[in-house]
């Protein structure tokens, strides 16, 4: 970009930050190449406005306005400070992130099964001069904030699980923002790669500590081989100053299957895209979300499932719950193309308001171009049912306590979907402890 081109100001500060900390940055010199190309990618295009379709219904003016710095180091937090944020009874191996910088100290990556690797991708970058900073098999990973990313992250999880190769339990990544400093961002990108007939799940959890204000921009890679299985759980818990934008990427093969569970709880202003692309026959894709918005905090779904051929299947489900001056978006997309036939897709989106302040957009959608698929999808807002608030009324239950009760069970269909006790009780403690209420049926849990 000369310098004769005009610069918004909010991009001329992050084209500075990433001169102060390109040298450091890990991966080869082919790496810092892309990363100078997504960096201008970035700074052409800017910040998304409400201008933009994807973006209409949520505004990041308020991350825009700011000037975030990258970490140059992690803050030292004890053990003692995750220990809220740690499920009970949930026995995994461990990655810890803080301010975007592996923490040995807090990770625990001790018993690795035989075919399966973990480690810090900034090591696996320093390590493996021609690994690439964005997944060569992902052809595009559209939108600017992606495209920043790649520029600035600072390290990671890479997680490569060989040929009939399973993961004995699941792996528990933790990405901290310390709150130690007022305007400080994480850029964080994790990489799964998955050879055939492989199995694991991973816990990503998003956690924010203190009470100063903070950007995390979070992207995850997979890369799914033939007949191969990822459960992944998304659990964003950031602190009422944060700011979250994360990606994800799927790219699936033949016979795969990715389910995909999500649980927004946190933040100021979440906006969480989740894609996946089939492009074998016979894969398939599950994803699931919950989402909380309480308070005055504002969270955004978008997903994208793309049938590229036939013989493939897709189901998607998200519930959101709405309480104060609380705001919910959600926008799904399936996108069936001309040689996808035989696929079999289903998408819903139900919400519940509990306050007429709280407000949700919700957009599902279906673009098929193939003429022997089965495919619906579906909508509601509503609130809760005043008969069943007075039944449990007329019970001895207080009115508040009626309405988390029937909150409760409204959100926990989806939680129960798990099939991980220790994390399913854990997300429905929090849930219940979120709920005008709830915390005192928080034994429910």
């Amino acid at each position: 970009m000369s310098a004769a081109e005009q610069i918004d100001p909010s991009i001329d500060h992050y084209l500075a930050e990433f001169s102060r900390i390109e040298r450091d940055l890990p991966g080869s010199d082919d790496s810092k190449r892309v990363r100078s190309t997504e960096l201008k990618r970035f700074a052409e295009t800017g910040f998304p406005s409400v201008r933009d379709e994807e973006w209409k219904y949520t505004s990041l003016a308020p991350v825009e306005k700011r000037r975030f710095e990258i970490s140059d180091e992690a803050a030292a937090i004890d053990k003692s400070a995750l220990d809220a944020f740690m499920p009970k009874g949930f026995e995994a191996h461990r990655l810890v992130l803080v301010d975007g910088h592996f923490s040995a100290g807090l990770s625990d990556l001790s018993g690795l099964p035989e075919g399966v690797s973990v480690r810090s991708f900034a090591e696996h970058l320093r390590d493996n001069a021609g690994v690439s900073v964005k997944a060569q098999e992902i052809d595009d990973e559209p939108g600017s904030l992606a495209a920043m990313n790649a520029a600035f992250f600072t390290d990671g999880a890479y997680v490569e699980i060989a040929s009939g190769a399973v993961l004995d339990k699941p792996l528990h990544i933790i990405c901290v923002s310390s709150g130690a400093h007022e305007d400080r961002m994480t850029q964080v990108r994790h990489r799964y790669v998955f050879g055939e007939n492989s199995q694991a799940t991973i816990v990503e959890h998003a956690i924010g500590l203190g009470d100063k204000a903070y950007f995390a921009n979070v992207v995850t890679e997979a890369v799914m081989g033939r007949n191969a299985q990822l459960k992944r759980v998304r659990l964003q818990e950031e602190s009422e100053r944060g700011y979250h934008v994360s990606a994800f990427f799927g790219q699936q093969r033949r016979d795969s299957r990715i389910f995909n569970h999500a649980f927004d709880l946190g933040g100021r202003l979440a906006r969480i895209d989740t894609n996946s692309r089939l492009v074998d026959q016979n894969a398939e894709v599950h994803l699931n979300g919950v989402f909380v918005p309480t308070g005055r905090q504002h969270m955004d779904n978008h997903t994208m499932i793309d049938h590229d051929t036939e013989h493939s299947i897709s189901r998607e489900q998200y519930k959101g719950v709405l309480a104060g001056h609380g705001r919910g978006v959600f926008n799904g997309k399936i996108l069936i193309r001309k040689d996808a036939q035989k696929t079999d897709s289903d998408l819903s989106v139900d919400a519940l308001l509990l306050s007429d302040k709280a407000e949700v957009d919700a957009k599902p959608e279906l673009e098929i171009y193939a003429d022997d698929v089965t495919a619906g999808h579906g909508s509601t807002v509503g609130q809760l049912d005043e008969d069943a608030v007075f039944y449990l009324k007329s019970r001895g239950v207080s009115e508040e306590g009626a309405r988390a009760i029937l909150t409760y069970s409204f959100a926990n269909a989806l939680v129960e979907q798990l099939g991980i006790a220790p994390i399913e009780r854990y997300v429905e403690a929090t849930l219940l402890k979120k709920l005008p209420g709830g915390e005192a049926f928080a034994d429910l849990a």
